[in-house]
């Protein structure tokens, strides 16, 4: 995978995937809006990432696919998230719990 190492991280010799820091795959997103989605779509070889949620609200709301669903989203809360999206939608639906928020993604 690229921008991963290969770590062993247990006594059991387990290993898995760490995702490395590189600007150049970061991006910065503002959600706004409680009822409309804030859009991100991952890069076609994305595996890993990290979500930063700004600490302006009370978080945000994250749906993975084409529709929103509100029943089926998740509560990011504030601070850092890190994800394996491995296959499946490259779509990421965002919506504001409160506040507006600034977030950062960084993907491997």
């Amino acid at each position: 995978m690229a921008n991963t190492i290969p770590t062993a991280v247990s006594s059991l010799g387990d290993s898995f995937e760490c995702i490395v820091l590189d600007s150049a795959r970061v991006s910065t997103l503002s959600v706004a809006s409680t009822s409309a989605d804030s859009v991100h779509e991952l890069g076609g070889t994305t595996t890993l990432m990290m979500v930063s949620v700004g600490t302006e609200g009370s978080g945000v709301y994250v749906y993975r696919g084409d529709v929103f669903s509100a029943a089926k989203s998740w509560h990011l809360r504030p601070g850092d998230h890190p994800f394996n999206v491995a296959g499946g939608s490259r779509t990421l639906r965002f919506r504001a719990l409160d506040e507006a928020t600034t977030m950062k993604i960084l993907e491997n």
